[in-house]
This record gives structure tokens, C-alpha cells and sequence, in this order.
């Protein structure tokens, strides 16, 4: 696993946990070179899933890349790498129920909306504004109004 911090390739797993419901592990790893400490999640794939990207572009279905994406929109300390992976267990056990073989980029924003829009008001409406590509403060406005209602 290569170090977010400074992508040295060798790390050392420190601890590791077993989710609740048995389908995911978070390793805690240690960079043998810097010493940075961060969290992966290992989630089981029951089968492969493309993913259809905006251009049209298929690729296989990746996690991590929806982990990433909450860690942006979430950015707070009340929410702990457990939390996040509860998160993405919710999204993920959805995702896979009801996709079997392909899924939109756009399908999956509006599942990890759905979710955000029930923790964190504020997480939702920053994913909404990247996600949606908000280009205007109106649209955010209008966003934010319909999160009121």
C-alpha cells in the first residue's frame, strides 16, 4: 500500500478490525519511511460492477474512490474512520443490491447524497456541489432551500 503522504510503497499494518457485519476490514498502517498513519478499508466485491463515467468511459467499480469523495464533504473531527466506514458499508450494500453489472457515476452520487443528506447536512451540501458542479451561488442557494423543505 502506497503512503498518502509522501508515496513511499512500503507500510506496515498496525492494527486490524473486522466491521460488525463481517463484510468489511479497516487496517490502521504506519509508512516505513515517513512514519505517516492513515486507514484503508478492504471491502468483499461479490461480483464485478463497471462503473459508467460521465464521458461514457467503463470502468470496474472502486470504493475507495467514494471513501475519498466523503472524507472531502465530510472534513469534520466528530466523524471517526468507523463512522466513515459505516458510511460506506450503507453505500456499498446498496450499490451492490440493486446493480448487478453496471452502475452511472451519476446512480452512485445520488445513493452517497441519500446517505450524507441523513448525517450531515453540511457534508451533503458540499459533496451536492462538486458532484452536481455547481458553477453559480444561486445554485447552491437553491440546493440549500431544498435541503430546508
Amino acid at each position: 500500500m502506497k503512503c498518502p503522504e509522501c508515496n513511499h510503497v512500503d507500510t506496515k499494518v498496525t492494527d486490524t478490525r473486522i466491521s460488525a457485519d463481517h463484510t468489511s476490514i479497516r487496517r490502521r498502517r504506519k509508512c516505513l519511511q515517513c512514519g505517516y498513519r492513515f486507514s484503508t478499508v478492504e471491502v468483499y466485491c461479490k461480483m464485478e460492477l463497471l462503473v459508467i463515467k460521465r464521458s461514457g468511459r467503463e470502468e470496474e467499480f472502486d470504493a475507495d474512490k467514494i471513501v475519498c469523495g466523503l472524507r472531502r464533504a465530510i472534513r469534520s473531527d466528530e466523524f471517526s474512520e468507523r463512522k466513515i466506514d459505516k458510511i460506506m458499508q450503507n453505500i456499498s450494500r446498496n450499490i451492490f443490491t440493486n446493480y448487478s453489472k453496471k452502475v452511472s457515476t451519476e446512480t452512485i452520487g445520488q445513493i452517497v447524497m441519500e446517505e450524507l443528506k441523513q448525517i450531515d447536512p453540511i457534508a451533503y451540501l458540499r459533496f451536492v456541489s462538486i458532484h452536481k458542479n455547481f458553477h453559480e451561488a444561486n445554485e447552491f442557494k437553491q440546493e440549500f432551500k431544498n435541503l430546508e423543505n
